[in-house]
């Protein structure tokens, strides 16, 4: 199990190693660096697994990912990982938003209240939004109810 080994590294590979593990503000790089550099300092995947604070497969994965593809491929940027498109919901969503969060949800999804995850799950369902967190969703209403304190869309 513990015959897996990062392979020997290039110059650039090991200066950018180096600087991804001194990394404070991403710790997923930092600690793929680790991994990577403890292997190629003969370290067992045991030894890696027990120091880093993970599983020896782990380890295995993280070294296999960067045998096949590089630093790139055990590089993490939250800003890669976020959906593509616009994140900004306009005035004519939020009143389509704020519309069906008024109308009486008997109508729609057969019961007496909404929640706030009902209300997702029906945004969602009928494609008025892609995604949406329950928090931003909470915060979107509460910011309509405040601007509009008689609760009419406008």
């Amino acid at each position: 199990m513990d015959k897996v080994v990062a392979r020997k590294l290039r110059p650039y590979e090991a200066q950018k190693l180096k600087s991804m593990k001194r990394q404070k503000t991403n710790s997923v790089n930092c600690l793929h660096a680790g991994t990577i550099l403890l292997s190629r300092s003969g370290c067992t995947n045991r030894q890696i697994a027990e120091q880093c604070g993970c599983t020896p497969t782990w380890v295995r994965k993280i070294i296999h990912r960067f045998n096949q593809g590089g630093i790139d491929a055990i590089c993490w940027y939250p800003y890669y990982c976020a959906r593509a498109g616009t994140r900004k919901f306009f005035a004519d969503l939020v009143e389509q938003i704020c519309e069906v969060a008024l109308s009486p949800p008997k109508r729609l999804i057969g019961m007496s209240v909404w929640s706030l995850e009902k209300l997702r799950e029906y945004l969602i369902s009928q494609k008025i939004v892609p995604s949406i967190s329950l928090e931003w969703l909470r915060q979107l209403l509460r910011r309509f109810s405040a601007t509009n304190p008689n609760g009419v869309c406008e």
